[in-house]
């Protein structure tokens, strides 16, 4: 059983994402857009981690499907990657929203992502003295 979720619809950063974890030795789920990840999350709702992008099918289809799977009682780590954390501002308010809308604990910006660097950037809700990986 893969123990991470990834919803994505850009190869290139679901593919970081799945290499920075295959180096650690850690198997990932992708799905590439909201309605799928849904699905792989309703079949398998053991994963340790979800790992959504914001906008697939939807300017916000992400950010719902986040939501929806918090308020299914889903008790793993929650992870929002966006290119939308790479606007001035906007990580700042999030890692204060986002908590209370979908449980959010780590925010991914993917300026750095693009690149292969998954770095982890923590909500309220996180340990912040520890990477989730």
């Amino acid at each position: 059983m893969s123990q991470i979720l990834i919803v994505d619809d850009n190869d290139k950063y679901a593919n970081n994402l799945i290499s920075y974890f295959s180096s650690k030795e850690i198997s990932c789920d992708r799905a590439t857009f909201a309605a799928d990840g849904w699905k792989l999350y309703s079949n398998h709702k053991n994963y340790q981690m979800i790992i959504s992008d914001v906008t697939m099918e939807t300017q916000t289809s992400g950010l719902w499907l986040m939501r929806d799977i918090h308020k299914d009682g889903y008790t793993g780590i929650k992870v929002i990657a966006s290119t939308g954390f790479d606007v001035f501002g906007v990580m700042t308010f999030s890692k204060w929203f986002l908590p209370l809308f979908c449980g959010l604990h780590w925010m991914i910006p993917k300026v750095p992502l693009k690149k292969g660097i998954v770095e982890w950037v923590p909500t309220r809700l996180s340990n912040k003295d520890s990477k989730p990986y």
